[in-house]
């Protein structure tokens, strides 16, 4: 989209003078204010409706009333639309200022106690969530996987004959996916790794980005934290497991498909990176099979902890 027609929204919108805009990621910018506060501005498809940005803003009420750590609404009507016809919702929240590298260890058990934290909420008011954005605008995984089956039946025409079968692979390996749905259910982000944690001074963490956050399978949410940080280092595994538990404990289900739940994420990225051009199918097919071989190293890893003795 064009940043200025953002500036000339945001300043109508919300009578501020705007000094720049600078995209951060796929439609979400950096608003940087005369005034010399900032803001974050989340531009939405058109497809997106108005009402699922604003229960984006509603979530964020209640993280803040509830005291979790993560972005504020910017104004009391956060949620704006841009443009007439088709138009996009915009989602305008406080900017926080990265305050440089935390360790990786300190990160990871923050990590794990804020999403105990969070898993310990059980949202039924809520709507569906936890599908990662770019693929299913609204649900939780089982709109994820059937989102990515969908692209890649779209994308079997663009593809030549020598990929087809690696192509084939991987719409068979998305749609085995365990969407976790018969496990248990709680409040979840749909991202809830590093990437998405902002160091906000003082040894803390704040969460970011809950587009899609909802009710959904603890189970995939926690599996994606484990697999950031196991692909980093086996050793955060164990202290993502050993704060989490302080709050959650997996049940012996749970515990049995975690290896599922672990690569569940990781194999729907790898099917939106071929639909997307960002990799050849047989490219994506061999990062599955090593997505797959250390989901299980991962699994077990996990599994040990939740075993262990809580520590103090």
């Amino acid at each position: 989209m064009r940043v200025e027609g953002l500036r000339e929204h945001l300043e109508q919108r919300y009578g501020v003078e705007v000094e720049a805009v600078t995209p951060l990621d796929a439609d979400v910018f950096r608003v940087d204010r005369r005034d010399g506060s900032r803001w974050v501005a989340r531009v939405f498809p058109a497809e997106r409706p108005l009402a699922s940005v604003e229960q984006d803003a509603a979530i964020l009420g209640a993280l803040e009333r509830g005291g979790f750590p993560a972005e504020r609404c910017a104004n009391a009507e956060a949620v704006s639309q841009l443009g007439g016809p088709g138009s996009q919702s915009v989602l305008v929240t406080g900017f926080l200022q990265d305050r440089g590298p935390m360790r990786p260890g300190r990160q990871a058990a923050i990590l794990g106690a804020l999403l105990g934290r969070l898993h310990t909420r059980p949202a039924t008011d809520r709507r569906a969530g936890g599908a990662w954005h770019h693929l299913a605008l609204c649900g939780g995984p089982r709109e994820e996987i059937a989102a990515a089956s969908e692209l890649l039946d779209d994308h079997v025409s663009s593809v030549g004959i020598r990929q087809l079968a690696s192509l084939n692979r991987i719409r068979d390996e998305v749609e085995q996916a365990d969407d976790c749905h018969d496990l248990p259910h709680a409040f979840v982000h749909p991202d809830f790794v590093p990437a998405n944690a902002i160091s906000i001074g003082d040894g803390r963490l704040a969460v970011v980005d809950w587009t899609g956050a909802g009710r959904g399978p603890r189970l995939w949410s926690i599996g994606f934290l484990l697999w950031a940080a196991g692909a980093r280092n086996l050793r955060l595994v164990d202290l993502v497991v050993s704060r989490y538990r302080r709050s959650i404990e997996l049940e012996p289900e749970e515990l049995h498909r975690l290896s599922g739940a672990i690569r569940g994420r990781p194999i729907m990225l790898e099917a939106w990176a071929v639909c997307a051009r960002r990799r050849p199918p047989a490219d994506a097919l061999e990062h599955i099979e090593r997505v797959r071989a250390l989901s299980e190293t991962i699994a077990a890893r996990a599994r040990q902890a939740f075993a262990a003795p809580i520590d103090g």
